[in-house]
């Protein structure tokens, strides 16, 4: 039944109230049904005069037609003559001629309408910056334009004029004052060379967001009405502000590709870099979207014309001037972008024979990116069919060390540089191999050269350049520079936080082989630089604050891309995936920074951590013993290493995780380690701290003894981390070296107080400890011809 006026109504008429079911009853938690609260609870006086009509009837007072304007109370029905006090007073004449009004939805409905057309808006900008929806949607609707509306009422054809999707009205000086505040975006960005494909093809790194998880205890999601415009979604707060400096063409923050096909568009300053949420780009955001509400309320004066003159034009395009919003001529030269296609002369000679190439192509992703998943293998392969080194520097930069890393596993002698070729076979004669530790390093120079030439501070980075820091880093770490690798991944890092590579997506829920790219190439520079940090003692360039990104997914590289959508980045059930070594690796690099942060900062920095006193010690241990318990438990089974495992590629991954866990548990003991002291020189240790230094021995010895045992068994079946193998050797051999002189010591001072038998006991645990030395040795004796760091560790 339909709601009727009261136009016809007169007192002493009958009444009836229709009141709404509960099956009316919408959900109080809903904030887009208070219309419907409002009509559930309002009762509708209708004409119940009609035949057959047995509701309940009863009378229902309404107010005369003069307290009805005024809004004041009325006593009519109740006053003689059905006349009230009011209209006596005021000698007015009672009537109850006007018809009853229907109510509009309350405020709050509107608002909250109103609140998510607002939402939606700016999620489209975000979506799809580059394109003008105006021709579609029609011009922004300030907020309250209904009241305008009201005082100046259009006429029909102006209303029909106003709801055509096609044209819109618009004053010439209002489209001219938006032109000056809008930023229109150019043309969309080329296709991105990472990721083109004849399956998958993602154009730069198009905006993907992320899936919220917890919430941000910084971001307040709970907006007032009347200001939630000007307030950010605490997902856009996670996001933090792009580059309004340089233009907003899309929602990008990575991948940055030229934006057109010319030169100069590729160094436009119409690149996207990440600001978070202290920065003050979030005043000028703000800023902007008051000034540009301020002038089209302003402007909106509610003059309605049939003229042409006040049909909306196209806006211009840009408003931007170019001396203003580019990089000068001198500033392209001196960062070398003046010619993003040229190659250094130095960098094509450097290339292998194309044989050479192949095998080396070959042989890193066989035994490096198997367990460091950088690259996606079929992307690299139609990449370099295409010959895309020709073209672009940095994934000239990307082949050529490739091609370094993988000179360490082969024979060929044409991987080492040409001046010591012959040097080389004179030495092989003579049953020395030391010169090959040179393997490699004509491509890592030529790499080197790229990056002293190419590598710019005023552009922001594209995915091959971040991917370079990653590969460079990792031939670094097998030679005596490995500080050299520090000072690679803290670049690396730096460089992928310039464009938000540290944050995980917010929209998008698809994955693409450019974000997965994106994701690997951080992921890597990270943990290399928690695991590079915990080597030689220096302090980590990422924080774990300041990162949220998603790990990678746990998925092969054949199933990356697939004809169906639907079925792309699907792993088949029950198939163990290689991806999992690296993504349980970087979790593990998570306990390395929690133990670099709490065990091995500065006093100071204790301080403030609230470390003090006494007693943070067994706290912040037993919170990395969970830790680390509860990361081997999570452990796939095709990752818990065993000695008689029959995959030889999961093996040396299990074993590599596995040692590094045996090291991070010695790092974790390894401060709480007391050497004895003489007691005539100093004063003796308590029993307590005693006891506690044999306790952190003890647990750095079994952890030792461990991987030294695991390495022992994959060196001989094949162990594919050469260079853990190195360090998680010279880490056991120092554990061992420390329990040994700690024997020595007891065994010096027995001498005259144990029984020879106890003495004897003491000698052959000493010759014991002592062949574990010599083993660990020979495994850094063996692999010291090509890894550098392992003869210099000797």
């Amino acid at each position: 039944m339909q709601p009727t006026g009261l136009s016809g109504w007169a007192p002493g008429q009958p009444t009836a109230v229709i009141d709404l079911g509960e099956e009316y009853a919408p959900d109080p938690s809903n904030a887009s049904s208070a219309a419907l609260q409002f009509s559930a609870a309002y009762s509708y006086a209708v004409d119940s005069s009609a035949e057959g009509n047995g509701s309940k009837k009863r009378k229902v007072e309404r107010a005369c037609d003069f307290c009805r304007r005024r809004k004041a109370r009325c006593d009519g029905p109740r006053m003689p003559d059905n006349v009230c006090s009011n209209c006596i007073t005021n000698a007015r004449s009672c009537t109850y001629l006007e018809g009853s009004k229907p109510r509009g939805p309350p405020k709050a409905y509107v608002v909250g309408l109103e609140d998510r057309l607002e939402k939606m808006e700016a999620l489209l900008k975000r979506l799809r910056p580059e394109s003008d929806f105006t021709a579609e949607l029609g011009p922004p609707i300030p907020r309250d334009s209904w009241k305008a509306d009201s005082a100046h009422p259009a006429s029909s054809s102006d209303k029909a004029r106003s709801n055509s999707p096609m044209t819109v009205e618009h004053s010439p000086t209002l489209a001219m004052k938006q032109s000056l505040v809008s930023l229109t975006a150019p043309p969309p960005d080329r296709a991105c060379p990472a990721t083109s494909s004849g399956k998958n093809k993602a154009s730069g790194r198009k905006t993907k967001g992320r899936k919220r998880g917890e919430p941000d205890p910084a971001s307040n999601s709970e907006h007032d009405a009347s200001c939630s415009s000007l307030s950010d979604s605490s997902e856009t707060d996670d996001l933090g502000e792009l580059s309004i400096a340089r233009g907003m063409k899309r929602l990008t923050l990575r991948g940055l590709e030229p934006t057109e096909a010319s030169p100069d568009a590729y160094v436009d300053d119409n690149q996207l870099r990440f600001h978070g949420k202290s920065s003050s780009f979030k005043l000028i955001s703000t800023t902007r979207e008051l000034m540009q509400r301020h002038i089209v309320e302003t402007s909106s004066d509610g003059r309605q014309s049939n003229s042409p003159a006040d049909i909306k034009v196209p806006l211009p395009t840009s408003s931007k001037r170019p001396e203003f919003w580019t990089l000068p001529p001198w500033e392209k030269r001196f960062e070398s972008a003046d010619d993003p296609t040229h190659i250094p002369d130095c960098v094509l000679p450097a290339f292998p024979d194309p044989d050479l190439a192949t095998t080396l192509i070959k042989d890193y992703f066989e035994l490096n990116n198997s367990t460091f998943a950088l690259l996606h293998r079929p992307t690299f392969d139609r990449q370099w069919s295409a010959q895309l080194y020709r073209t672009n520097a940095w994934f000239a930069c990307i082949c050529l060390a490739i091609f370094g890393i993988s000179s360490r596993w082969s024979d060929d002698p044409r991987v080492l540089p040409e001046e010591v070729r012959e040097k080389a076979k004179e030495d092989e004669e003579k049953g020395r191999k030391d010169i090959w530790s040179l393997a490699g390093w004509g491509y890592i120079a030529a790499a080197m050269k790229i990056h002293e030439m190419r590598r710019s501070v005023l552009l922001p980075p594209e995915l091959f350049e971040v991917q370079s820091f990653a590969l460079v880093a990792q031939y670094f770490r097998g030679t005596v520079a490995q500080h050299g690798s520090w000072f690679y991944l803290s670049v690396g890092v730096l460089k992928a936080q310039d464009v938000g590579a540290h944050r995980r997506k917010i929209y998008g829920r698809k994955p693409t082989v450019e974000e997965e790219l994106w994701k690997r190439a951080y992921w890597h520079l990270v943990a290399f630089d928690r695991i590079g940090s915990m080597l030689i003692g220096r302090p980590c360039c990422s924080r774990e604050e300041d990162l949220d990104l998603d790990l990678p997914l746990e998925v092969d590289d054949e199933y990356w891309e697939n004809d169906d959508p639907e079925l792309a980045f699907r792993q088949p059930e029950g198939k163990p995936s290689v991806v999992s070594g690296l993504v349980h690796w970087i979790k593990l690099s998570h306990i390395v920074a929690y133990a670099l942060k709490t065990l091995y900062t500065p006093s100071k920095s204790k301080v403030a951590l609230g470390l003090t006193g006494t007693q943070w010690k067994e706290p912040v241990l037993e919170k990395l013993n969970d830790a680390l318990l509860k990361w081997l438990d999570e452990l796939p089974p095709h990752l818990r290493w065993r000695p008689d495992m029959e995959d030889r590629f999961f093996a040396s991954q299990a074993a590599t995780l596995l040692t590094t866990y045996h090291l991070v548990q010695i790092i974790t003991y390894r401060p709480f380690i007391r050497i004895p002291r003489l007691r005539s020189l100093h004063r003796p240790i308590s029993a307590q701290r005693s006891m506690f230094s044999q306790k952190a021995l003890a647990i750095c010895l079994n952890s030792a003894r461990a991987g030294a045992y695991i390495l022992d068994v994959q060196t001989k079946r094949g162990m594919l981390n050469i260079t853990n193998v190195v360090h998680v050797s010279f880490v056991c051999a120092g554990v061992l070296l420390v329990h040994l002189w700690d024997l020595i010591r007891q065994y010096g001072m027995a001498r005259g107080i144990v029984s020879p038998e106890t003495r004897a006991h003491m000698s052959q645990e000493i010759s014991s400890v002592m062949a574990e030395i010599g083993d660990v040795m020979a495994r850094l004796e063996d692999v010291s011809a090509k890894w550098e760091l392992a003869r210099e560790m000797l």
